[in-house]
Protein backbone atom coordinates (compact mmCIF):
# COMPACT_ATOMS: atom_id res chain seq x y z
CA UNK A 1 0.00 0.00 0.00
CA UNK A 2 2.84 2.21 0.87
CA UNK A 3 4.50 1.70 -2.30
CA UNK A 4 1.44 2.46 -3.93
CA UNK A 5 1.18 5.91 -2.55
CA UNK A 6 4.59 6.31 -3.26
CA UNK A 7 3.96 5.06 -7.06
CA UNK A 8 0.75 7.75 -7.64
CA UNK A 9 2.63 10.76 -6.16
CA UNK A 10 5.78 10.23 -8.13
CA UNK A 11 3.55 10.49 -11.11
CA UNK A 12 1.96 13.15 -9.98
CA UNK A 13 4.77 15.07 -9.91
CA UNK A 14 6.38 13.74 -13.16
CA UNK A 15 3.04 15.06 -14.95
CA UNK A 16 3.52 18.25 -13.14
CA UNK A 17 7.05 18.50 -14.31
CA UNK A 18 5.85 17.46 -18.05
CA UNK A 19 3.52 19.74 -18.23
CA UNK A 20 6.39 22.45 -16.90
CA UNK A 21 8.51 21.84 -19.15
CA UNK A 22 6.05 22.17 -22.22
CA UNK A 23 5.12 25.12 -20.66
CA UNK A 24 8.38 26.37 -20.38
CA UNK A 25 9.34 25.37 -24.64
CA UNK A 26 5.88 27.60 -25.84
CA UNK A 27 6.88 30.50 -23.47
CA UNK A 28 10.83 30.20 -24.59
CA UNK A 29 12.64 32.86 -26.58
CA UNK A 30 14.38 36.18 -26.72
CA UNK A 31 12.15 37.88 -24.19
CA UNK A 32 12.45 37.67 -19.95
CA UNK A 33 12.05 39.61 -17.39
CA UNK A 34 15.00 40.04 -13.71
CA UNK A 35 14.64 42.01 -10.91
CA UNK A 36 17.20 44.83 -10.43
CA UNK A 37 17.14 46.78 -7.47
CA UNK A 38 13.18 48.14 -7.78
CA UNK A 39 12.52 47.16 -11.25
CA UNK A 40 11.54 44.46 -13.08
CA UNK A 41 13.58 44.49 -16.27
CA UNK A 42 11.62 43.74 -19.68
CA UNK A 43 14.55 43.01 -22.00
CA UNK A 44 14.57 41.02 -25.84
CA UNK A 45 18.07 39.57 -26.87
CA UNK A 46 19.65 41.70 -24.08
CA UNK A 47 18.25 45.20 -25.28
CA UNK A 48 16.17 46.58 -22.42
CA UNK A 49 12.69 47.35 -23.11
CA UNK A 50 11.41 48.75 -20.11
CA UNK A 51 11.90 49.04 -16.47
CA UNK A 52 8.78 48.33 -14.54
CA UNK A 53 8.35 49.59 -11.04
CA UNK A 54 8.81 45.94 -8.95
CA UNK A 55 5.08 45.65 -7.55
CA UNK A 56 4.33 45.42 -11.52
CA UNK A 57 6.79 42.72 -11.53
CA UNK A 58 3.83 39.77 -12.61
CA UNK A 59 2.76 42.07 -15.18
CA UNK A 60 5.76 42.32 -16.63
CA UNK A 61 6.51 38.65 -16.85
CA UNK A 62 3.06 37.86 -18.84
CA UNK A 63 4.27 41.00 -21.34
CA UNK A 64 7.39 38.91 -21.62
CA UNK A 65 5.69 35.81 -22.46
CA UNK A 66 3.04 37.23 -24.63
CA UNK A 67 5.69 37.96 -26.76
CA UNK A 68 7.42 34.66 -26.85
CA UNK A 69 4.19 33.05 -27.99
CA UNK A 70 3.95 35.38 -30.53
CA UNK A 71 7.92 34.86 -31.44
CA UNK A 72 7.51 31.29 -31.50
CA UNK A 73 4.92 31.34 -34.60
CA UNK A 74 6.75 34.70 -36.19
CA UNK A 75 5.69 37.71 -37.59
CA UNK A 76 6.01 40.21 -39.62
CA UNK A 77 8.14 44.05 -38.83
CA UNK A 78 4.87 45.63 -40.48
CA UNK A 79 2.93 43.44 -37.92
CA UNK A 80 4.17 45.72 -34.68
CA UNK A 81 2.41 49.08 -34.07
CA UNK A 82 0.98 50.91 -31.52
CA UNK A 83 -2.67 51.75 -30.79
CA UNK A 84 -5.20 53.13 -29.10
CA UNK A 85 -7.45 50.83 -27.31
CA UNK A 86 -10.48 52.62 -25.08
CA UNK A 87 -8.26 55.39 -23.05
CA UNK A 88 -4.85 54.05 -23.33
CA UNK A 89 -2.35 53.04 -26.36
CA UNK A 90 -0.94 49.46 -26.71
CA UNK A 91 1.64 47.90 -28.36
CA UNK A 92 0.11 44.99 -30.67
CA UNK A 93 1.71 42.32 -32.85
CA UNK A 94 -0.69 41.54 -35.06
CA UNK A 95 -4.21 41.24 -33.53
CA UNK A 96 -2.17 40.82 -30.20
CA UNK A 97 -2.00 43.04 -27.51
CA UNK A 98 1.43 42.86 -25.73
CA UNK A 99 1.53 45.61 -23.89
CA UNK A 100 -0.60 48.75 -22.56
CA UNK A 101 1.29 51.99 -22.22
CA UNK A 102 -0.33 52.84 -18.81
CA UNK A 103 1.25 55.79 -16.98
CA UNK A 104 1.73 53.84 -13.50
CA UNK A 105 4.48 51.53 -15.97
CA UNK A 106 6.47 54.62 -16.45
CA UNK A 107 7.51 54.25 -12.61
CA UNK A 108 9.63 57.81 -11.67
CA UNK A 109 9.38 58.46 -15.85
CA UNK A 110 6.65 60.57 -16.87
CA UNK A 111 5.61 60.87 -19.87
CA UNK A 112 2.16 60.12 -21.56
CA UNK A 113 0.44 56.70 -22.66
CA UNK A 114 1.25 57.11 -26.14
CA UNK A 115 4.71 58.56 -26.13
CA UNK A 116 5.57 55.48 -23.54
CA UNK A 117 4.00 53.13 -26.36
CA UNK A 118 6.25 54.45 -28.80
CA UNK A 119 9.01 54.05 -26.69
CA UNK A 120 8.64 50.91 -26.02
CA UNK A 121 8.13 50.20 -30.20
CA UNK A 122 11.82 52.00 -30.80
CA UNK A 123 13.06 49.44 -27.97
CA UNK A 124 11.34 46.55 -29.69
CA UNK A 125 12.26 47.23 -32.93
CA UNK A 126 16.13 47.85 -31.67
CA UNK A 127 16.13 44.33 -30.45
CA UNK A 128 14.74 42.30 -33.35
CA UNK A 129 16.83 44.38 -35.46
CA UNK A 130 19.96 42.79 -33.15
CA UNK A 131 18.25 39.87 -33.78
CA UNK A 132 17.19 39.67 -37.35
CA UNK A 133 18.31 42.63 -39.17
CA UNK A 134 20.36 41.34 -42.30
CA UNK A 135 23.16 43.99 -42.65
CA UNK A 136 23.06 45.86 -46.52
CA UNK A 137 25.14 45.45 -49.77
CA UNK A 138 28.05 48.86 -50.13
CA UNK A 139 25.08 49.63 -52.81
CA UNK A 140 22.57 50.84 -49.86
CA UNK A 141 24.55 53.14 -48.51
CA UNK A 142 23.50 56.54 -47.01
CA UNK A 143 25.35 59.59 -47.20
CA UNK A 144 28.70 57.22 -47.87
CA UNK A 145 28.28 55.13 -45.16
CA UNK A 146 25.97 53.05 -43.00
CA UNK A 147 26.91 55.54 -39.71
CA UNK A 148 27.53 59.08 -40.58
CA UNK A 149 26.28 62.55 -39.25
CA UNK A 150 23.10 63.93 -41.20
CA UNK A 151 20.74 66.84 -41.33
CA UNK A 152 17.03 65.22 -41.13
CA UNK A 153 13.77 66.60 -41.57
CA UNK A 154 10.45 65.53 -40.03
CA UNK A 155 6.68 65.04 -41.73
CA UNK A 156 3.39 64.53 -39.68
CA UNK A 157 0.08 66.50 -39.73
CA UNK A 158 -1.78 66.58 -43.88
CA UNK A 159 0.07 63.37 -44.69
CA UNK A 160 -1.80 61.57 -41.81
CA UNK A 161 -3.98 58.54 -43.68
CA UNK A 162 -1.45 58.75 -46.80
CA UNK A 163 -0.09 56.19 -48.15
CA UNK A 164 3.60 55.35 -48.40
CA UNK A 165 5.72 54.29 -51.28
CA UNK A 166 5.62 50.60 -49.45
CA UNK A 167 1.70 50.79 -49.90
CA UNK A 168 0.91 51.40 -46.03
CA UNK A 169 -0.97 54.63 -44.60
CA UNK A 170 0.82 57.07 -42.34
CA UNK A 171 -0.59 57.15 -38.93
CA UNK A 172 0.26 59.20 -36.14
CA UNK A 173 1.96 56.16 -34.54
CA UNK A 174 4.32 55.31 -37.33
CA UNK A 175 8.20 55.33 -36.32
CA UNK A 176 8.80 55.34 -39.67
CA UNK A 177 11.40 57.29 -42.44
CA UNK A 178 11.42 57.97 -46.10
CA UNK A 179 15.30 57.64 -47.54
CA UNK A 180 16.40 57.80 -51.28
CA UNK A 181 17.40 54.44 -51.55
CA UNK A 182 17.80 52.16 -48.32
CA UNK A 183 15.41 49.15 -48.83
CA UNK A 184 11.69 48.81 -47.19
CA UNK A 185 11.72 47.11 -43.83
CA UNK A 186 15.08 48.70 -42.90
CA UNK A 187 15.83 49.44 -39.56
CA UNK A 188 17.67 52.68 -38.90
CA UNK A 189 18.62 54.09 -35.52
CA UNK A 190 18.70 57.32 -35.13
CA UNK A 191 20.45 59.92 -32.63
CA UNK A 192 19.93 63.75 -31.91
CA UNK A 193 22.99 65.69 -31.36
CA UNK A 194 20.85 68.32 -29.19
CA UNK A 195 19.12 66.24 -27.15
CA UNK A 196 21.23 62.87 -27.11
CA UNK A 197 17.77 60.94 -27.48
CA UNK A 198 17.36 57.81 -29.73
CA UNK A 199 14.68 56.36 -31.54
CA UNK A 200 14.71 53.59 -34.35
CA UNK A 201 12.61 54.00 -37.24
CA UNK A 202 11.13 51.82 -39.95
CA UNK A 203 12.01 52.65 -43.95
CA UNK A 204 8.14 53.06 -45.47
CA UNK A 205 8.75 55.83 -48.13
CA UNK A 206 11.37 57.47 -50.79
CA UNK A 207 12.72 61.02 -50.23
CA UNK A 208 15.15 63.04 -52.60
CA UNK A 209 18.36 63.97 -50.10
CA UNK A 210 19.43 67.86 -50.49
CA UNK A 211 20.81 70.29 -48.33
CA UNK A 212 22.37 67.56 -46.18
CA UNK A 213 19.39 65.89 -45.56
CA UNK A 214 19.48 62.32 -46.17
CA UNK A 215 16.24 61.29 -44.15
CA UNK A 216 12.51 62.92 -43.44
CA UNK A 217 11.05 60.94 -40.05
CA UNK A 218 7.72 60.67 -38.86
CA UNK A 219 6.13 63.22 -36.77
CA UNK A 220 6.14 60.67 -33.67
CA UNK A 221 9.71 60.17 -34.21
CA UNK A 222 10.66 63.05 -33.86
CA UNK A 223 8.83 63.53 -30.65
CA UNK A 224 10.60 61.03 -28.91
CA UNK A 225 14.17 63.00 -30.31
CA UNK A 226 12.79 66.15 -28.92
CA UNK A 227 13.12 67.80 -32.07
CA UNK A 228 9.42 68.13 -33.13
CA UNK A 229 10.01 72.08 -32.77
CA UNK A 230 12.67 72.23 -35.24
CA UNK A 231 12.21 72.03 -39.19
CA UNK A 232 15.87 70.41 -39.09
CA UNK A 233 18.39 68.94 -36.79
CA UNK A 234 21.25 67.50 -36.53
CA UNK A 235 21.69 64.20 -36.07
CA UNK A 236 24.03 60.16 -36.04
CA UNK A 237 22.17 57.66 -38.47
CA UNK A 238 23.59 54.39 -37.61
CA UNK A 239 21.68 51.87 -40.33
CA UNK A 240 20.95 48.74 -38.64
CA UNK A 241 20.03 46.13 -41.54
CA UNK A 242 16.58 44.85 -43.54
CA UNK A 243 14.26 42.64 -41.27
CA UNK A 244 12.02 40.47 -43.27
CA UNK A 245 10.63 38.38 -40.69
CA UNK A 246 10.90 38.33 -36.84
CA UNK A 247 11.18 34.44 -35.41
CA UNK A 248 9.04 31.91 -35.69
CA UNK A 249 10.98 28.60 -37.83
Amino acid sequence: MQYSLLRRIASVFLSAAIVFIAASAVLAGPSGVAMNGGYAEWKIGGILIWKFPAKYSVEATTVSERFNKVYSKGFALTDLNVFKVDDFWSLRIGDNVIVSALPRYGGSVKMNSHLLGLTILSRVYEAVGQLHAHKLTQNYKIGGGFEVDSMISWYGGKMIGRKFANGERFTESHLSAAAKNLPFGTLVKITSAASGKSVVVRITDRFAEHKNRLLDISQAAAELLGIKSMGVAKVMVNVIGRVDKVGGR
